[in-house]
């Protein structure tokens, strides 16, 4: 089995070795053993986890839900109800997100649409109406 300082995890997955310490202080992974010259070393399964919470972050799961993943994980023989159901609650999260950022685009839009680019700052629409709002 292979094992890996902490600079090796950082190489391999791309992570800050502060990301590391950071991911262990939160007991998600745990080196698996630390030699006589005070160096924490790491097997595959602390790089299989970095990896795992590192897909997750990407599609911004938050660390509370990559804890429950992860303890979910380590029951094999529960169904994956529970699982959905984080990843439902996130797909609502994301869709509420969107639809926000669709309306900010929209208002974004509207005063872009107010602006003559032939006009001074001081007759600028577009702040204009930001000071009004």
């Amino acid at each position: 089995m292979a094992t890996y300082k902490i600079g090796e995890l950082s190489k391999k997955t791309g992570l800050t070795t502060d990301s590391i310490r950071f991911y262990e202080s939160k007991q998600l992974i745990q080196p698996s053993f630390r030699a006589d010259n005070n160096y924490r070393y790491y097997h595959d399964d602390a790089l299989k986890r970095l990896l795992f919470i590192q897909r997750c972050r990407a599609l911004d799961l938050s660390l509370q839900e990559i804890e429950i993943l992860i303890t979910l994980e380590q029951q094999p023989q529960q169904n994956c109800q529970a699982v959905n159901e984080i990843i439902d609650l996130h797909l609502a999260q994301v869709e509420k997100k969107l639809a926000e950022l669709h309306k900010f685009q929209q208002e974004l839009q509207q005063l872009r649409q107010s602006c003559n680019a032939q006009s001074t700052i001081d007759h600028c629409q577009i702040l204009k109406q930001l000071e009004a709002q």
